[in-house]
């Protein structure tokens, strides 16, 4: 079988990367271990019209936010549709405060006023327009190859000045003493560390800091969901691709590239032998890739003796689940979607963490290889927004945390699940002050999500998301801008600049480097969009540098 390039993976940004090769004109085949496109955004139907469960990603608003979606005209053409709330998150305390936060920044400054008094609300309102402007900068990196911190340290001061030497303290240093140094309600905080941890660091972590601003930088934009759930997404990438000429072949877990002449020639996957005539697209991390790069160590899809010394040399220095951080979901249908206060956010994505000391201790805890003991939890209920995901008169719940990859206790079984799993539903009815009824429930555990991806670790961000590996060092420093040393083989996926989430930037980025690599888009027009991209990049951080002098 012979195409012009293959995409090894079928996550979400294997599919995005391949649609925007495949409407350049290139045929595309991607290929799938599992038996669904999707890799972390898996939603089941359960047999017999029982319901429907969300076991994976949950909220798209990142995809709509990226331009990705209106790039391959996902909303215009191929039928996706999302569900837009001002409802944005609510973080429930275990003392019954709720803290909410709305798409506008008024209405959640005066509820947390209600909350947390107002000179918190206050200290959260100058907080907000200082995270706004700190990612609007930061996300005007995402589209091409990564800046290594030398080169955004210079960005930051050639365009904030006196603004960019506390800009990247705040970069570099953790969220937990942004946070500190900001507010004094250790429950305020919680969500907003938790959004942090998201990347499965602890907000104690150096290099957390720009995820302490994440989720005071939403206001302006609604939450996102896709109707019929989150598979909505990947089936509308499926239908773009095959408009294109593309396709996908399920079922066909690669096991090798080969190597001919120094370039990527063909992938065998699923026992079948598919040649790639112009190149080969690695949506799976690096280190499943290229193997580990130390002798002896775990082969990769490329024998060893095509991987540079050089390259082996950072491979060895990759590095995931270091801190033994991997997540547990319970998703159930239950006898009814509990009452929640303010009125509306049960529609919410909410993050329960408790205090800002609760979310440190659980990360030391499962550091430990212990479950917390108030872990935090994120908690869903996919159900209010539509019909069809459970019987009549029941609801949906879809609940995650984090827990150890290794239980100090012993490995993972069927009973150390259901432990976990009881503990987790016990946290998010105490945070909801509610019983909630199950009527059936699915456990997926770290080696359930290992069986679905293969990430290292059960990682949905392929590596770890920490400062060593993050911009220019994202998996490493030469493979960073998407391109690998041989010559035809391109990288992609969550471990690649600029990360995890649902925003398909990583495959967007991977196309563009491979289609001016494989000379299909134009010097010219590669030039001109360069100067385009360069051009907002310059106006981004004029607006920011306004934001942030106003803020300070």
């Amino acid at each position: 079988m012979s195409t012009d390039v293959i995409v090894i993976g079928g996550g979400h940004n294997g599919l995005v990367c391949a649609c925007y090769l495949a409407r350049a004109g290139l045929g595309v085949t991607v290929l799938e271990q599992s038996d669904t496109v999707g890799g972390c955004i898996d939603t089941r139907d359960l047999p017999d019209g029982r319901g429907r469960l969300e076991q994976g990603a949950y909220e798209h608003g990142g995809i709509r936010g990226s331009g990705v979606a209106a790039d391959l005209e996902l909303e215009a053409r191929y039928g996706l549709r999302f569900h837009l709330r001002d409802e944005v998150t609510l973080g429930p305390a275990d003392d019954g405060a709720r803290f909410a936060f709305w798409d506008s920044l008024d209405r959640t400054v005066d509820g947390l006023a209600m909350v947390a008094g107002r000179e918190e609300a206050d200290a959260y309102r100058r907080f907000a327009a200082w995270a706004t402007a700190g990612m609007r900068l930061v996300g005007s990196l995402d589209s091409g190859p990564p800046p290594s911190l030398g080169q955004l340290a210079a960005l930051a001061q050639a365009s904030l000045g006196a603004e960019a030497a506390p800009f990247m303290q705040t970069l570099l240093g953790s969220a937990s003493n942004v946070l500190r140094s900001t507010f004094t309600d250790e429950r305020l905080m919680a969500p907003l560390a938790h959004w942090a941890a998201h990347s499965q660091q602890s907000p104690l972590d150096p290099g957390t800091g720009g995820g302490g601003l994440a989720l005071a930088a939403f206001h302006g934009a609604p939450a996102a969901r896709p109707v019929g759930g989150s598979r909505a997404t990947v089936e509308a990438l499926v239908r773009c691709l095959e408009d294109a000429g593309g396709r996908v072949v399920l079922n066909a877990g690669a096991t090798s590239v080969e190597v001919a002449g120094g370039r990527a020639v063909a992938v065998v996957a699923g026992g079948e032998r598919y040649a790639a005539a112009r190149g080969i697209v690695s949506a799976v991390d690096a280190r499943r890739l290229f193997g580990d790069g130390r002798p002896g160590g775990a082969a990769g899809l490329v024998a060893p003796e095509h991987v540079p010394a050089r390259l082996a040399g950072e491979l060895r220095r990759i590095h995931s689940g270091r801190r033994n951080v991997s997540e547990l979901k319970v998703d159930a249908v239950i006898d009814a979607v509990p009452a929640v206060e303010p009125a509306g956010f049960e529609r919410a994505f909410m993050l329960s963490a408790n205090t800002m000391t609760d979310i440190e201790q659980s990360f030391a805890r499962v550091q430990l290889g212990e479950l917390a003991e108030r872990p935090p939890v994120m908690i869903a209920f996919p159900s209010v927004l539509e019909s069809g995901w459970a019987p009549a008169g029941k609801g949906v719940a879809w609940v995650s945390t984090f827990v150890p990859w290794r239980p100090a206790s012993g490995a993972w079984d069927e009973a150390a699940l259901e432990r976990a799993a009881d503990h987790a539903w016990a946290v998010a009815e105490r945070a909801l002050g509610a019983s909630i009824g199950v009527v059936e429930r699915r456990i997926t555990g770290p080696a359930a999500w290992v069986a679905r991806h293969g990430n290292a670790n059960a990682n949905p961000n392929h590596i770890e998301m920490s400062i060593d590996q993050l911009l220019g060092f994202r998996p490493t420093p030469s493979l960073s801008g998407y391109k690998t040393p041989i010559e035809g083989l391109f990288l992609t996926g969550a471990g690649t600049h600029p990360g995890g989430g649902i925003t398909g930037v990583p495959g967007r980025n991977a196309a563009r480097v491979a289609l001016g690599a494989l000379g299909v888009e134009p010097r010219g027009a590669r030039l001109a969009r360069r100067a385009r991209e360069r051009g907002a990049l310059l106006r981004d951080a004029f607006k920011a540098t306004r934001a942030l002098r106003r803020a300070s």
